[in-house]
């Protein structure tokens, strides 16, 4: 499985960047651009957020401007995931722009959901709530330049005339499971709105629509709420070159319950004809990140194979090579973090991607930090380091969830 890429469509600077940081946060190498023309050249990163600047436009110029990001959108069709983020108020020109992509695109399913939970934002029986009051009756009603019309998913989309095209998915058949159902049934093409209470909800939308649709297959259409759903975390590589046993037995705890698949390092092999160990190291353990599942680097399952046998040149030899094999994966394919244990094949990790250091970030367990990378190529990609002989039997699990960042109090919290 290649790996996903997104595309965000942003109608102000401030939404860009909370929509956007979600991507970040979830490992995606994320950036803000204010001309789509840009869109052609970067190819390299996970998720690229165009700021229109349209929210406040003439609804002509809106729609021209939204043109204007199809022409370059229309060659990815089918190769990036399409996330057009809107207010989570519903002020701007939603309508029209929703219409534009869904005209241009001709993406088979449109999902609506621009609930945002974390912030007061909710959708009951199709409408959107904020602090528990229809939209439209409070102050975003009285805007004055792009006043709230209608809180109304429905009539937000297709107008007083045309709301009924939109089909409307209630909380409770999110929370029952039914939105496969409802999907096929529509011979999985249409524009959906839906409800949503709970970040729990939102990512009950995300599961059932795909289980029908590829992601690729959808216009998503929300607030940073939604992308944060949409969002799938990107995989962990863990290096385990620790001589420590407590190292040993912790990688072997995070295999045998497959939250990690292993990668084990012929340290013969590696020191005799090390070119081609690195090659096959790095292809195996990059075949298993683009599956989308934690890969387990390790030279130590074997205590016979363990660099504490071998002299200091050897054990350097071992080290650097790990490091090589890491520089080679994150070549080719992103990850949502590292996990080292070995003080030496640490720092060579460090140097191997062209880091001049490391901020420091905060404690996972007690003498275990998070870090984040400082310089180089991949430059704030957080790594968890620990000395061998530290922590429990869980700890190397521990570290992964902390890396993963599945919950978005944990995502907040890392910095």
């Amino acid at each position: 499985m290649e790996e996903r890429r997104y595309v965000v469509i942003a109608d102000d600077l401030t939404g860009s960047n909370d929509t956007g940081i979600q991507f970040l946060e979830a490992g995606y190498r994320s950036l803000v651009i204010l001309d789509p023309a840009e869109l052609s050249s970067l190819e390299d990163h996970g998720a690229t957020v165009v700021d229109t600047e349209s929210r406040n436009a003439a609804a002509a110029e809106a729609a021209r401007v939204m043109g204007a990001v199809a022409d370059y959108l229309e060659p990815m069709r089918g190769r990036r995931i399409v996330y057009k983020k809107v207010d989570s108020t519903l002020r701007g020109n939603i309508a029209v722009e929703v219409a534009v992509l869904e005209h241009r695109l001709g993406l088979p399913v449109t999902v609506f959901a621009p609930a945002y939970p974390r912030n007061g934002r909710t959708v009951r029986d199709g409408l959107l709530l904020l602090d528990g009051v229809p939209v439209a009756e409070t102050e975003m009603g009285r805007d004055p330049r792009k006043p709230v019309v209608t809180s109304s998913l429905q009539k937000t989309l297709r107008g007083e005339e045309g709301w009924e095209t939109v089909r409307h998915v209630a909380r409770d058949a999110i929370r029952n499971g039914y939105i496969p159902r409802i999907l096929s049934e529509a011979g999985g093409r249409g524009t959906f709105s839906f409800d949503g209470e709970t970040e729990e909800d939102l990512r009950s939308i995300v599961a059932g629509v795909t289980e029908v649709a590829a992601p690729e297959d959808v216009l998503w259409v929300g607030s940073a709420g939604l992308a944060a759903a949409l969002v799938t975390p990107k995989p962990v590589l863990l290096v385990v070159g620790s001589l420590s046993q407590k190292s040993v037995d912790q990688a072997r705890y995070v295999s045998g319950r497959g939250i990690a698949h292993p990668v084990p390092v012929d340290v013969e092999t590696l020191l005799e004809c090390r070119d081609d160990e690195v090659r096959r190291a790095s292809a195996a353990v990059t075949a298993i990140l683009r599956s989308g599942r934690n890969a387990l680097l390790s030279s130590s399952f074997d205590a016979e194979q363990s660099p504490v046998r071998r002299s200091a040149d050897e054990a350097q030899g071992i080290s650097r090579a790990l490091a090589a094999i890491v520089a080679q994966v994150l070549r080719n394919v992103g990850t949502g973090g590292l996990f080292v244990t070995g003080g030496e094949v640490a720092v060579e990790v460090v140097r191997a991607l062209g880091g001049r250091g490391v901020r420091l970030v905060r404690e996972v367990e007690p003498g275990i930090p998070l870090v984040r990378l400082l310089g180089g190529p991949h430059d704030g990609l957080p790594v968890v380091t620990k000395a061998g002989g530290f922590g429990g039997e869980a700890t190397m699990a521990n570290c992964v969830d902390a890396l993963l960042l599945n919950e978005k109090n944990r995502r907040r919290g890392i910095e």
